[in-house]
């Protein structure tokens, strides 16, 4: 699903008589809530949907294929999203 057939999804979640501009509204409300849940606790938790959060990579050492030479990758912060394992409820 691409960024038009999710707005096009949310336009008709709305009812179908929500404009294009309403469902992009919605759809950008929803990621700056998690945007700035992720950035105020770390993790944002969606029941029956999953949870985004962040997690803390080790440092670790890379070899290249190519020409055998040795990099140290340093820590870093990457974002996981694990799904939840309940019945999805939006779709009741």
């Amino acid at each position: 699903m691409n960024h038009q057939e999710l707005l096009e999804a949310i336009r008709h979640a709305l009812g179908g008589t929500a404009t294009h501009s309403a469902a992009e509204l919605a759809l950008h409300a929803v990621i700056r809530a998690i945007r700035d849940g992720l950035a105020e606790d770390g993790e944002v938790k969606l029941a029956g949907f999953g949870s985004f959060r962040y997690k803390t990579v080790a440092a670790r050492k890379l070899q290249l294929p190519h020409n055998g030479e040795s990099l140290q990758l340093p820590p870093r912060r990457v974002l996981r999203f694990i799904p939840s394992g309940k019945k999805d409820i939006f779709l009741q």
